[in-house]
Order: C-alpha cells, then structure tokens, then sequence
C-alpha cells in the first residue's frame, strides 16, 4: 500500500494539477480581427500585336528538260543565276512546318483567349465579393439592434 505521504503528495498534485487546467480554461480567448484592404491589380500593358505583310514569292520549278530555258530567262534579266532547290521531300517537308506553325499560333490564341476568360470572369468574382462585404459591412449587425447602451 501507498504511505501516507505519497498519498498526500499525488493528492497535493492532482489538485494542483485540476486548478492548473480550470484557470487555463478561463483564460478570455482573443478575438481576431481581420481586415481586408483592396489592392488595385495592375493592368497588363501589352503592345498591339504587328499585321504581318506577307511579300510574294515567285516559284520556278526547274526540270531536266527546261532548264537550259530557265537559266537563259534568268540572265536575259540581267540579275545573277542562283537557284535554290528543293528536293519533293524538303518540299513537303516546308509544308509540314508551315503547318506546324499555323497550330502553333491557333494554340497560342486559344491560350490567351483561355486567360481573358479566366481574368474576365475573376475580376467578376472579386467585384461581386467586395460588393457584398460592403453591403455586409453597412447592414447592422443583429445583436448590435438589442444594445441598449449606443
């Protein structure tokens, strides 16, 4: 069995303990106030985007069979003979990546047009939440009609 001083000296404890928790307990809990302040978003300042010209580009096709014709054509203008070539291939393959690019563009717009959207309709959001804090903040509070003391 526990001696008598050990009994008094958990029991000295537990009591401490009990008052040590209840005057925890009745402690006033702050309150938290929170404030909110409107914070402009800057706007994007983009440049207009340039209209691209496109120049003409003329195309000779050169054959085995007309090009002592094309090569004569071409000094008679009195410009210098240079031929840049394409092999069907490479041909195919500059077509291939025009039309990669053209992706690419309408890839990029469908992207910017997603982020008008998606600005659009957050500035929608935030307006409409500002409006109802406002309202909220400019309706008495129920609690504050049963003041007798204001």
């Amino acid at each position: 069995m526990l001696s008598r001083s050990t009994k008094n000296v958990l029991g000295c404890g537990l009591v401490t303990l009990s008052l040590l928790s209840l005057s925890a307990c009745s402690t006033p809990v702050k309150q938290i106030e929170v404030s909110s302040v409107q914070v402009e978003r800057p706007q994007l300042a983009l440049p207009p985007v340039d209209v691209v010209r496109m120049r003409p580009v003329e195309w000779t096709i050169i054959t085995e069979e007309n090009y002592a014709e094309v090569v004569a054509a071409a000094k008679a203008s009195g410009k210098p003979v240079a031929f840049f070539a394409l092999t069907d291939d490479g041909y195919e393959n500059l077509g291939l990546n025009f039309s990669d690019i053209r992706a690419l563009v309408q890839q990029q717009k469908a992207i910017i047009a997603s982020y008008e959207d998606y600005y659009s309709k957050s500035n929608k959001a935030l307006d409409a939440a500002e409006e109802q804090l406002k309202d909220k903040q400019n309706s008495p509070n129920t609690l504050d009609r049963f003041n007798l003391f204001k």
